[in-house]
């Protein structure tokens, strides 16, 4: 097992120590404030004993440094397969997942399982061994960073595809550890029809959970067909369950993140302790349930006898709005940048932090209050384009960009003013802030 510590000051030897363990060049990160990162890397065992993870497992975690006690841990879950393995590797660094994070004061978890040669049920199901490989980075990192209550604090689970069986299963094993959940395409049922041999009481019912369908995976029946029998199942039985079917996607995540942050944040907000450090969650004091013919589609209705659960009448609109044309309306701009700096080569750099409901798509750099430069969006192909980009399985980028840019032909003494705003995926631009000049 090898574990660092890494501090947004130390940033070149943090690239160098990085390249060892991703599969293409190293990686950059950058910071808004203080904060830090830590990482475990679990070789996989030689000589596996009965109900360990057979499998490597790269564990990386976010933890705002200004925060003295937390008040749970943000679990972000890739799915099946190499590239969404890979994909992990970048989940602790995503800027739009840790502003849900830190607005609870919680810390942002993600794990690269280096599936490899082995099946995927070998870490989905998280009795092989991945809910024990979970606890064990939580107890390590609580000792590490100083945050020992690491250990007790609830969680809110993000998982896509396998991820989703992962976080449905953790729902039912672990309730009382749980805020909320977001299954993305994915559920207890999808590797086998393991969910009868979990465990269903009343704890399980009282937990918030959101099953999140693509309308073009229904070639995946375990998926499509499945998610909506587990859908009815547990509905049946009392579940605060609710169903989202995409009607763009297929199996990868879309837009589905900003749905999924707002769910979570409605849930969270309820259910959090609210003494930090505290495992005593709290119960959901409002919900909203939706007709079966609400969704529009005949062929759904007879999975949705009791309705579709949502945590509040307003989230309503956003599952009317998502299950309509995959969109999600913001009408609030989000946080201007700060600390920006320019020195007397012209180089710009600044912090700042992403938009809790619309994320981080650009900055747009001006000179004396007219656009010099928008910053380039990395290529998102499954969803609004972001700062960092987006993966298949919602993870950015490796490239992970900084917040920097190089103003073409500056000449140091000339009398200009350069500011910078940021712009969220819905197209609403920050107040901007002028360079502060070295």
């Amino acid at each position: 097992m090898i574990f660092r510590k890494f501090a947004v000051n130390f940033a070149v030897l943090f690239f160098a120590l990085f390249t060892m363990f991703l599969l293409s060049g190293p990686i950059n990160t950058f910071a808004d404030e203080k904060q830090e990162y830590y990482e475990m890397i679990v070789p996989e065992p030689k000589d596996p004993k009965p109900g360990e993870l057979i499998m490597a497992a790269e564990w990386r975690i976010w933890i705002p440094e200004s925060v003295k006690t937390l008040r749970g841990v943000v679990v972000h879950q890739h799915g099946c397969g190499e590239g969404s393995c890979n994909s992990g590797r970048t989940g602790a660094y995503d800027l739009h997942w840790q502003a849900l994070a830190r607005k609870y004061d919680c810390a942002l978890i993600a794990v690269s399982y280096r599936q490899n040669k082995h099946r995927c049920e070998m870490w989905c199901d998280p009795r092989n061994g991945s809910a024990q490989s979970f606890l064990n980075a939580l107890d390590y990192f609580a000792k590490k960073s100083g945050h020992p209550e690491l250990t007790v604090v609830p969680w809110a689970l993000w998982g896509h595809s396998g991820g989703g069986h992962w976080c449905g299963s953790m729902v039912q094993l672990y309730p009382k550890r749980v805020m909320a959940a977001w299954l993305r395409s994915g559920h207890p049922d999808c590797v086998g029809r393991i969910y009868d041999s979990l465990p269903m009481n009343s704890d399980v019912l009282q937990v918030p959970i959101m099953l999140n369908l693509g309308a073009k995976e229904t070639d995946m029946h375990s998926v499509f067909d499945g998610g909506r029998e587990y859908f009815q199942k547990i509905r049946s039985e009392g579940a605060k369950i609710g169903l989202m079917i995409d009607p763009n996607t297929h199996h990868e995540t879309g837009n589905s993140r900003y749905p999924a942050i707002r769910f979570l944040d409605l849930c969270m907000e309820q259910r959090i302790p609210a003494v930090p450090g505290s495992a005593d969650l709290r119960p959901m004091k409002t919900e909203c349930v939706l007709p079966a013919d609400a969704i529009g589609n005949k062929d759904h209705e007879k999975y949705l006898q009791k309705g579709i659960w949502l945590p509040t009448a307003d989230f309503a609109d956003v599952w009317k709005k998502y299950s309509k044309d995959n969109t999600f309306d913001d009408s609030t701009p989000p946080a201007a940048p700060f600390e920006v700096m320019l020195d007397q080569s012209g180089h710009m750099h600044w912090k700042c932090r992403a938009d809790l409901e619309s994320g981080l798509q650009t900055f747009e750099i001006r000179c004396d209050g007219k656009k010099i430069a928008d910053l380039p969006t990395q290529k998102s192909v499954h969803g609004r384009p972001l700062f960092q980009g987006m993966s298949y399985s919602d993870s950015p980028d490796p490239s992970l960009p900084k917040m920097e840019y190089q103003i073409a032909n500056y000449k140091s003494g000339e009398k200009h003013v350069y500011s910078i705003g940021a712009k969220n995926t819905a197209g609403l631009l920050s107040p901007f802030i002028n360079a502060e000049i070295k």
